[in-house]
């Protein structure tokens, strides 16, 4: 790299700056980050004869020389080839890291080049966080100083959006309060956006964009960022929360400069189609977001963007069809689940929902038979003191509902005298008891181990649970199915020895595998969360010890795998797992979590085959995640068109008087009632519900069992509760009617009967897609469902 020709550039900005002679904070901020980098370019010039030689080795097993610290991937594409340089949005070195064109590489290492892939999501989402700084840097261009900008990060379900506070007309930031907090209590109105605002700061994006304005990174002091951002209390409140020793990285885009950790896209010309979508009122402060009364201060702006103006216009068709296939929107058409405001966020699943949460849960219950868990039932909440044991009350009980046992003044019968007594003594010395609703089921299964003594012998012990659970989000943040307060999910808990974990997480690896197998999703993915810079369990070298152990099962696992860094949970690393839909959108679902802590906490232990004491390893692990969740998920994959071995509505009898069903054409006229036939149809409906159990073979003339089979043939109590989901249409309705009719409500099958039918013990089947499989008989009828079911089709 030509250090002086970047001196010379950089001496060039500082001059313009200089002449511009102005006190706005944004030109202030663009100028103290030009010094800083001019003055850091001084000191690698000075170095430039001792740079290290590095080798970098190009996925063609070709390689390349380079110094350290001054040779960029950009500079090496460009010496390739000048599509490679330009159509490249990103580096990726050693398989795993992505890294920006521009910046100087510190150490031999294989280097790939990336170009924008719409289904790789570390790099979408890298497209869509530069995307925010062009919006941050357009709002700040379009209000100037009445704009405090907040975050922008990108989105998983895709795009960004930039939060912020727009104060009003001749406010003066520099004079705001001197917290966050302090801030919003201010009271601040929200914002309302017209058509014309939304226009100009697109007018204003799109200018960026054709002005190809390259991203600088630039890594400094916690000192200098304070500096940076005098007038900004959210982006001192980020500082503030950056532990001191860490690198804090700062990124210039044109007149722009944000905090971010990066890495960016090359400019903003490969940032081409740009839209805003929608803004909304969104919270800072947790203990603000829980109170329906506090102001909604700031506003979030919503994006997409892509690198051309044909990959947006195929985004919009997909997210119409997304919308068609809304959870909430099929769920009230298909009368699957519903919502009350006595109880905000927890589901009220109606009686066809309940048969898909039902048949998932029978499903999963068969896997845990295979995978040799054991289900257990927990109490719904425990005393504070539990909670505290586990870590829960000190890093998750603004999460957790909490629940006081108050003074009780009823009289009770003296089979609980002496509990009552004892209740009554802690309350007398103003000892009120707090309980707290479980958010989680792993306390509960770790006093379950912990009831038994345990050997190596009885190792692994897998619990799984079902139980509700309860978290409390905010108001605002409840959606649907996807965020509830109310859910249940497929937790289980693994205790194992050490040298049994790598078995264990490839076991699981294949309970997920089967699972989603059988959902039919098109894939799924595999990332590691390690440990969170701050609010974490255990010491460093723990966490090292159980991120090892899952980087070593994930590499055995034979899947690609990606890291996200900081992103575990705060007793321990995990692995999630992401799947993505029909319409190729990504939903993290199951997770696998290693915990040396919480046995530690709880005191568990096990005899080891030399009779000394160990504590066991914790897998926490779920599956399906919540069940309401994947509910809403599978809505949304299958539009609503349930397989039939989960199908609420598994078919649909649709009896034709006065006609023949194999003769039958669309729009029949309206039918005329007759009773044999209505006898035969019921029949049918209900031997095919109940899987065959009542007998078809000895039909009276009219169309009955006779009391005396009846009689014989009443099935004693049986613990197998074979059924399929079959309706009758009784509507009187024509033929062509009933059948769309069962096609709309998503009936898997429709068995359409007339007086021919009813004669040879028959039905006319056809599908919900409008296929006609002929006459079959019940028995093959039956046959058919079996194979369907079997096969998880």
């Amino acid at each position: 790299m030509n250090f002086r020709g970047i001196r010379g550039r950089l001496i060039g900005q500082l001059r313009h700056y200089n002449a511009a002679a102005t006190a706005s904070p944004f030109e202030r901020r663009a100028l103290a980050f030009t010094k800083e980098q001019a003055r850091q370019a001084e000191i690698r010039l000075g170095n430039a004869r001792s740079q290290q030689a590095i080798e970098v080795i190009l996925p063609d097993g070709s390689r390349k020389a380079g110094s350290a610290g001054a040779s960029t991937p950009l500079e090496i594409a460009q010496g390739i080839s000048g599509k490679l340089s330009k159509t490249s949005l990103i580096a990726q070195l050693n398989g795993n890291t992505y890294w920006d064109m521009t910046r100087p590489l510190d150490q031999s290492c294989q280097l790939e080049f990336v170009p924008f892939q719409e289904n790789n999501d570390r790099l979408t989402n890298i497209f869509w966080h530069s995307s925010a700084h062009v919006l941050g840097m357009s709002l700040e261009a379009k209000y100037g100083s009445r704009l405090l900008l907040c975050d922008g990060p990108a989105i998983k379900q895709g795009g960004f959006f930039y939060e912020f506070l727009l104060m009003k007309e001749g406010q003066d930031p520099t004079k705001a309060p001197l917290t966050v907090q302090e801030l919003l209590e201010q009271n601040y109105p929200s914002h309302q956006f017209t058509k014309e605002e939304i226009a100009d700061i697109q007018q204003i994006m799109q200018k960026f964009i054709s002005q190809r304005l390259p991203f600088e990174r630039l890594s400094v002091s916690q000192e200098f960022a304070y500096d940076l951002f005098p007038e900004n209390k959210f982006k001192q409140h980020f500082i503030g929360n950056i532990p001191k020793d860490s690198e804090i990285t700062l990124y210039k885009c044109g007149p722009f400069v944000d905090l971010c950790r990066g890495p960016h896209v090359q400019h903003t010309g490969q940032l081409q189609a740009m839209e805003i979508l929608r803004t909304s009122n969104a919270y800072f402060m947790p203990e603000l977001d829980r109170d329906p009364k506090s102001p909604q201060a700031l506003t979030r702006m919503y994006g997409i963007a892509f690198p051309s103006a044909k990959e947006l216009k195929q985004w919009h068709h997909q997210k119409n069809e997304a919308e068609k296939r809304d959870h909430r929107v099929v769920g009230k058409n298909q009368g699957l689940f519903a919502f009350h405001p006595a109880s905000p966020g927890s589901a009220f699943m109606l009686p066809h929902g309940t048969r898909i949460v039902e048949r998932l849960m029978r499903f999963m219950r068969q896997q845990y038979r295979k995978y040799g868990f054991e289900e257990v039932m927990t109490p719904l909440m425990y005393k504070k003191e539990l909670w505290e044991t586990s870590g829960h009350w000190q890093n998750y009980k603004d999460d957790m509902f909490q629940v006081m046992r108050g003074c009780d003044h009823h009289h009770h019968d003296d089979s609980h005298g002496a509990e009552h007594k004892d209740s009554a003594q802690s309350l007398a010395e103003g000892h009120d008891e707090v309980f707290g609703l479980k958010p989680m089921n792993c306390p509960g299964h770790c006093l379950i181990f912990d009831m038994s003594h345990r050997s190596y012998k009885d190792l692994p012990i897998r619990y799984a649970d079902f139980s509700a659970l309860h978290r409390n989000e905010s108001t605002g943040s409840l959606t649907g199915l996807t965020r509830v307060r109310r859910f249940h999910q497929d937790d289980a808990h693994i205790f194992c020895t050490r040298d049994q974990i790598f078995d264990e997480i490839k076991s699981t690896l294949s309970f997920v595998d089967t699972v989603y197998r059988t959902f039919k999703f098109p894939s799924y993915e595999l990332a590691l969360s390690t440990r969170p810079l701050t609010n974490f369990m255990g010491s460093i070298q723990e966490w090292d010890s159980a991120e090892d152990a899952l980087r070593q099962a994930l590499n055995q696992s034979g899947m690609d795998w990606s890291i996200n860094e900081g992103d575990g949970a705060f007793y321990g690393p995990k692995i999630d797992i992401l799947v993505r839909d029909a319409l190729g959108r990504r939903h993290q679902t199951a997770t696998i979590q290693l915990d040396f802590q919480l046995p530690q906490r709880f005191g568990l232990q096990f005899y080891d085959q030399h009779g000394e004491k160990q504590a066991p390893v914790i897998v926490h692990r779920a599956v399906l995640g919540s069940v309401e969740r994947m509910m809403a998920i599978l809505i949304e994959h299958t539009g609503g068109r349930w397989p039939f071995w989960i199908s609420p509505r598994q078919a649909m009898v649709v009896p034709v008087f006065g006609g023949k069903a194999g003769d039958a054409t669309e729009g029949e006229g309206e039918v005329k009632k007759g009773p044999s036939l209505t006898e035969y149809a019921h029949h049918v409906k209900e031997t095919l519900a109940k899987a065959g159990r009542e007998p078809l073979s000895r039909l009276t003339s009219a169309g009955t069992v006779s009391e005396e089979e009846r009689k014989i043939q009443d099935p004693v109590v049986k613990m197998d509760d074979k059924h399929y989901f079959v309706d009758l249409d009784q509507s009187g309705g024509t033929l062509n009617k009933m059948v769309r009719d069962a096609q709309v409500a998503q009936y898997n099958f429709i068995l359409v009967i007339g007086e021919k039918e009813k004669e040879r013990g028959t039905v006319n089947v056809r599908t919900r897609e409008g296929d006609r499989l002929g006459e079959m008989t019940i028995p093959e009828v039956l046959k058919l469902f079996q194979e369907r079911e079997s096969q998880f089709l």
